[in-house]
């Protein structure tokens, strides 16, 4: 018998752990009263014929059949939908809401609901808030187009929300909210030049609202939205918050955040040994931190022009690091980076002589 192999070469296989699961953005929730299941989830759905054929018809369940029609009508919309129930026994949206998200929190990221009133959009705005989500919400409110005091554009502006975003439409049934939604969701935040606006979308099937200037005006002074009509064109506007943020601007915020943790939990949890506390260790997180600012520029998240020119991260030599975080095995450091932000308005002086 020859000697073993292992007095010349000595290989070890490991079984590294799984890169931590890529959260979807694209991923679009509709809460609505039906009667199709009793699932607070049903879904995902990645088409109205998936849809139907799970019994959400137009004769079992009107409402949600329009809803994801306006959905998937759009050309680069989501890819996917699930709808959540909202029993006609809970106590308000929110408690809706809340046993919606507890059947599964990370499958959606974007949230319409069914109902247009004042109140339940406060209730939407108000659980959005407070998790990583954004919502969309649609109303119908003629205060909203006469700028009468009190208004659900600017309640909803005063209270400073920056995870929902209210656009008019005349219509509550045509489900504007849902196609404005599946645009937004169909940007693919991660690849490359793939981060969009929600400013100058059509959105098919949807006819526009013929608003007077006036109305347009009280809609936009309340950061709400609008589906209107310019020279020909039909495109939404203008892709704000209640708070006067940007859509595009929140999503990336959120996008370079989750990334973030991902790749970070994921060069912890990979490594089949230890990342050591040494001023190597601290280059892997840096590294693993930096490729992530780098992919947010790629994607059209931030830019390299700004002042503070290109993403960087900023890392701590360990014999500067207190003993107590060396001890806690607990390292912090810095980045920043530049949104590379859009033009959305432009303004032109042209000067003309013989």
């Amino acid at each position: 018998m020859p000697a073993s192999i292992t007095e010349f070469v000595d290989v070890d296989v490991l079984l590294q752990g799984p890169p931590a699961e890529r959260f979807e953005f694209g991923a679009l929730m509709g809460a609505f009263a039906h009667t199709v299941s009793v699932n607070r989830q049903e879904g995902p759905f990645a088409s109205l014929a998936d849809l139907e054929a799970a019994g959400f018809t137009a004769l079992a369940a009107p409402a949600v059949n329009a809803w994801a029609s306006a959905v998937f009508a759009q050309q680069a919309g989501v890819e996917n939908v699930i709808v959540g129930l909202i029993d006609p026994f809970d106590a308000d949206l929110t408690t809706s809401l809340d046993a919606i998200e507890a059947a599964d929190p990370t499958s959606f990221y974007l949230v319409n609901v069914e109902s247009r009133s004042d109140a339940d959009i406060l209730l939407l705005a108000a659980w959005t808030e407070s998790r990583e989500k954004i919502a969309i919400a649609q109303t119908s409110s003629a205060d909203l187009l006469a700028g009468t005091l009190g208004n659900i554009g600017l309640l909803l502006q005063a209270a400073n929300y920056n995870r929902t975003a209210l656009i008019y439409h005349d219509v509550d049934t045509e489900y504007l909210d849902g196609g404005w939604s599946s645009i937004i969701g169909g940007f693919n935040l991660d690849g490359p030049a793939g981060v969009g606006t929600a400013f100058g979308k059509t959105v098919a099937g949807v006819p526009f609202d013929a608003v007077s200037s006036a109305e347009a005006d009280n809609i936009y002074d309340a950061n709400a939205n609008l589906y209107g009509r310019n020279l020909g064109l039909s495109f939404t506007s203008k892709g704000t918050m209640a708070s006067g943020r940007f859509i595009d601007v929140q999503t990336s915020l959120d996008w370079v955040k989750t990334r973030l943790e991902e790749d970070l939990l994921t060069l912890l949890t990979s490594t089949p040994t230890k990342i050591p506390y040494t001023d190597a260790g601290i280059a892997l997180c840096g590294n693993s931190a930096q490729a992530v600012l780098e992919r947010g520029v790629t994607a059209g998240h931030f830019t390299a022009d700004g002042p503070l020119g290109p993403p960087s991260v900023t890392l701590p030599l360990r014999r500067n690091i207190a003993n107590a975080k060396i001890q806690a095995r607990e390292l912090e450091f810095q980045a920043q980076a530049t949104l590379a932000g859009a033009i959305q308005k432009v303004e032109l002086t042209l000067s003309v002589s013989f």
